[in-house]
């Protein structure tokens, strides 16, 4: 009895092993080393990798045209101002002023309106003075025109000529038109103008000129003279300039 209440198996305790039956001892398995776990390696954020050094030449061909481009640069600012300065000198040295133009004369021959169509015939003499001590003037293209509230009624190429220094000349500009439609109101105005023996009228110079100052001329300026006359004493087939009138000059 007492036997076989020590055969019984304790409460809470696994049970033995049956009698004939082979015990196996747990091995460590794959994922065990020593029958601990197996630990692995903490992972860390990857660092950013350093970038690759630069090529010692390339820095070097990097300064060396930066170098080269101020050094252009200079020179370009040095070769302004010095042409700033010489420019400069040269005015305060020639002192230049425009050509001043005079109407001295004028005739009127022929003033034949018919409707809206003019025939007409003048002459201009104008005088052109160069009051420059130092520098001369090349007249290379002169068209004369004679205007009628803005109108053009007579027309004329001038031939070109050079005009020295403090030097005075004289121009003269015949004038004409041959069957010259006038618009709007030109015909009847300047019909009002026949009959009063009083007609006002603009004398237009545009010139294409340069200046010479020694062995140095400049490029082409253009330039325009206004001259305002008015014909007085018109009796039907002439009329002559009153007074010597004063131009404007625009250059």
């Amino acid at each position: 009895m007492a036997a076989a209440e020590h055969n019984k198996p304790a409460t809470g305790y696994p049970a033995a092993t049956a009698p004939g039956q082979p015990s196996y001892a747990m091995g460590p398995g794959p994922a065990y080393s020593g029958g601990y776990p197996q630990s692995y390696p903490q992972a860390y954020p990857a660092y950013p990798q350093p970038y690759p050094a630069a090529n010692p030449y390339n820095g070097r061909f990097d300064r060396g045209n930066n170098f080269f481009f101020r050094r252009i640069l200079a020179i370009v600012i040095t070769l302004a101002v010095l042409a700033g300065i010489a420019i400069l000198i040269t005015w305060l040295v020639l002192r230049p002023h425009r050509p001043k133009f005079y109407v001295e004369s004028a005739t009127v021959t022929r003033m034949n309106l018919t409707g809206n169509s003019l025939d007409s015939k003048m002459e201009f003499n104008v005088s052109s003075r160069n009051p420059n001590k130092k520098i001369g003037i090349f007249y290379d293209a002169i068209n004369a025109k004679a205007l009628f509230d803005s109108q053009m009624i007579a027309f004329n190429r001038l031939e070109e000529f050079y005009q020295g220094h403090k030097n005075t000349t004289v121009l003269t500009c015949p004038l004409s038109s041959n069957s010259l439609l006038l618009e709007g109101s030109g015909s009847g105005d300047l019909s009002s103008d026949l009959s009063k023996k009083k007609v006002k009228m603009t004398i237009k110079l545009e010139a294409w000129i340069r200046f010479k100052v020694g062995g140095w001329t400049t490029r082409h300026y253009d330039m325009e003279v206004y001259c305002d006359v008015a014909i007085d004493e018109w009796n039907g087939t002439s009329g002559r300039l009153s007074q010597r009138r004063r131009c404007d000059v625009e250059i």
